[in-house]
């Protein structure tokens, strides 16, 4: 079997509620596709992605000679290849989302050739994971976020997690509280700083915020002040979970190793697709760390069920819930929990109802703002 062109949708366009955290705002129509590997076979992979020309071009115009011609069964060398071809400007950033897009798509392929669905191929260590409510919630008014995580509990949910960061400290300890009076203590309560505190402020935050018996402190400082994250850790009984920004086995190596994170929040669609997960799953789990992947739960469910120290997946809502929309037949979660799919693959198939009704391209997309009502700079 060999790989014979790479290629992307046409780009459907979904009306996302506004919705933020303390580093940006999120309102208006949002652009999604997929990348789509087909071969000589007949069996073609599919991979949700974020449809910037940044990547767009690298999926296209810059990798896409390097895999056309190559076995999909060699993902560990097409991602060798791509990756030390193009290692100037390959380790970060929108090249390296473009590489884990295209390898998640040839191990749909490798799914599909083999007739198993993913977390089987990838080990079947169960069928269904834990998952948890989230929500992009920090302009909500304290009202609002309550009734939403309420929302939460009430769809089965045992955890919850929120967003915090404003430049008022004062003011994320009354919204947590909040919170907590609202699902008591039976149900996890997790926060997520988006890396916007500085190292100092962080401290003091989690000290306060302990009586609150938070589950995890989602990237609360800058990634790349790996010092200040493992200050941070050792300065506190709650976990620091993190870095969905954070690629391939070297990074996580050192957030891993050195004791900067209790929980991995690897994101196989940033990281460097399935291949990388699967390693820097292995990796923490040889220190004795969970692994709960950012977003993208129709990708993250079956990966999460195939490894042994599989935490719990994230079902974003008003995100991550409406892309779904775009799948036929998407995995929802359902009391608490969301079940693999037994197709073939990744069983992601686009929905063709979706398509007409999301295919046309809005006056206004929607934009990234900066909040710089909150934490900024974030070493401050």
């Amino acid at each position: 079997m060999r790989v014979t062109d790479i290629a992307t949708t046409d780009t459907l366009y979904l009306d996302i509620v506004s919705q933020g955290d303390a580093r940006m705002s999120i309102s208006g129509p949002r652009a999604y596709a997929f990348v789509r590997v087909a071969t000589d076979e007949g069996i073609t992979g599919i991979c949700p992605f974020n449809p910037t020309p940044e990547i767009t071009a690298f999926v296209l115009d810059v990798f896409k000679p390097l895999v056309v011609g190559e076995d999909p069964f060699e993902v560990e060398k097409i991602w060798e290849k791509v990756y030390w071809t193009h290692y100037g400007n390959c380790r970060r950033g929108a090249p390296m989302r473009a590489l884990s897009y295209i390898d998640i798509a040839l191990w749909d392929i490798i799914g599909k050739a083999c007739r198993q669905p993913i977390h089987r191929l990838l080990g079947g260590h169960r069928n269904k994971v834990p998952a948890y409510g989230s929500g992009i919630n920090l302009p909500l008014p304290v009202e609002e976020l309550v009734k939403q995580n309420r929302m939460f509990v009430e769809m089965g949910f045992r955890m919850v997690k929120m967003k915090i960061g404003q430049r008022d400290m004062s003011q994320d300890l009354k919204r947590i509280k909040a919170v907590r009076d609202a699902i008591g203590y039976d149900i996890d309560l997790a926060v997520d700083a988006n890396n916007m505190y500085g190292v100092n402020t962080a401290i003091t935050m989690a000290r306060r915020m302990e009586r609150y018996e938070i589950y995890w402190f989602e990237e609360p400082v800058l990634l790349d002040n790996v010092e200040g994250i493992v200050k941070l850790a050792k300065s506190t009984s709650i976990p620091i979970a993190g870095y969905e920004l954070e690629n391939t086995k070297y990074g996580f190596k050192e957030l891993i190793a050195r004791g900067a994170v209790g929980v991995c929040q690897a994101d196989a669609t940033i990281c460097g697709g399935i291949t990388e997960f699967r390693k820097i799953a292995a990796l923490a789990e040889c220190y004795g760390i969970p692994m709960a992947p950012h977003g993208a739960d129709q990708i993250h469910v079956p990966l999460t069920a195939a490894i042994p120290n599989g935490l719990i997946v994230e079902w974003m809502y008003a995100l991550g819930a409406r892309t779904a929309e775009l799948v036929k037949n998407p995995i929802v979660p359902k009391n608490g929990e969301m079940e693999c799919k037994n197709e073939p693959g990744l069983g992601i198939e686009i929905s063709g109802e979706a398509v007409e009704r999301c295919k046309t391209k809005p006056a206004q997309r929607s934009g990234l703002r900066m909040n710089p009502r909150y934490q900024w700079p974030p070493y401050a």
